[in-house]
């Protein structure tokens, strides 16, 4: 990754006047330095990172609260929730908005991941970084969102997929793609995204496939081919969506897997190394080409492949019969 020339940054993309909200302080005092320290960080993101479309920030330490005060601009849509699994609970969230007709992306934080910008020596350096790195990561959603609002229609806010099968594998396919290029964006501010994205890599690869299996097993008895493409479909795919955030990391810091040879051990013993590998190269050609990008393109169909790829090599198909419905099958394991 080259050194960033502090003195001669190019100019900030970040909106003139950008609303900052901080809201369930009672420290007044310290929600408005809180704000502050927010607004000039951004203002630095939007030197690297095109912000032009960013909507607004709304800090709160009712994060929950926070969400659900953001005005999406159109009726119709799923009220803004967190992430809220046993692996991951939300704590930053990139939401996409409607102001004038303009799709832009408003950015919703916890305050407490975010307090040590302010802390002081209260807490260490790498607390800030965290702070730094999220911010800088939920910036990189802005230029992502704005590039797919323009060139990736079943990407777009509101956009409705008719074929069955797309429709299950092209929102991941668009995961995978914005987290790639959200960590490449975001990587000058995210010194340590390598290390924890490698870690979580190695949780959730190894029992991905045996996890499928068991769930495929148990669906010959209760039968249910919706429940059981979801499940088994969440875990096939997991290790792709984790790999993602650290290609993406790795491309921005010049890393290869000999920088990550333990993660790559884990990656190949599970069966995945060459759709990882696949992957990889059609992320990284998206990123290369993406100054090239047509609507009339179809630029996710080779991430949509893969994922069917990986759901094949799980025992997973869709078909679709001659009178237009669809059936899943899965591959009873040995």
């Amino acid at each position: 990754m080259d050194e960033i020339d502090w003195d001669n940054l190019p100019k900030s993309t970040t909106p003139v006047g950008l609303n900052v909200r901080v809201i369930g302080f009672d420290n007044m005092e310290a929600a408005t330095q809180l704000g502050q320290a927010v607004a000039e960080a951004v203002a630095l993101f939007g030197s690297f990172i095109d912000l032009t479309t960013l909507d607004g920030i709304t800090v709160g330490f009712d994060y929950d609260d926070a969400l659900a005060s953001v005005d999406q601009g159109i009726a119709g849509l799923p009220p803004l929730d967190r992430t809220n699994t046993d692996e991951l609970t939300g704590v930053a969230k990139a939401c996409r908005v409607v102001r004038d007709g303009v799709v832009k992306t408003h950015l919703v934080f916890g305050a407490e991941q975010l307090v040590p910008l302010i802390a002081g020596d209260a807490l260490t350096p790498a607390d800030r970084e965290f702070s730094v790195g999220l911010m800088a990561h939920e910036c990189g959603h802005v230029e992502v969102n704005a590039m797919n609002e323009q060139f990736v229609p079943d990407a777009r806010l509101g956009a409705t997929i008719a074929e069955y099968d797309r429709a299950i594998m092209f929102p991941a396919a668009v995961v995978f793609w914005d987290e790639y290029a959200v960590c490449r964006l975001s990587a000058p501010f995210a010194r340590g995204q390598n290390t924890l994205h490698a870690d979580s890599m190695a949780a959730v690869t190894p029992g991905a496939r045996g996890r499928s299996d068991a769930h495929i097993r148990a669906h010959r008895l209760h039968q249910n081919h919706l429940r059981t493409l979801g499940e088994t479909a969440t875990e096939l795919v997991t290790p792709l969506k984790t790999v993602s955030y650290l290609l993406g990391g790795m491309d921005a810091d010049g890393a290869g897997w000999e920088d990550f040879a333990a993660v790559r051990r884990i990656i190949d013993a599970a069966g995945y190394g060459e759709l990882v590998d696949d992957l990889h190269r059609a992320l990284r050609r998206m990123w290369d080409t993406r100054d090239q990008w047509n609507e009339d393109d179809d630029i996710l169909a080779p991430v949509v492949e893969i994922i069917r790829e990986t759901l094949a090599s799980g025992g997973v198909s869709l078909f679709k019969e001659p009178d237009g419905s669809w059936h899943a099958h899965f591959l009873f394991p040995g």
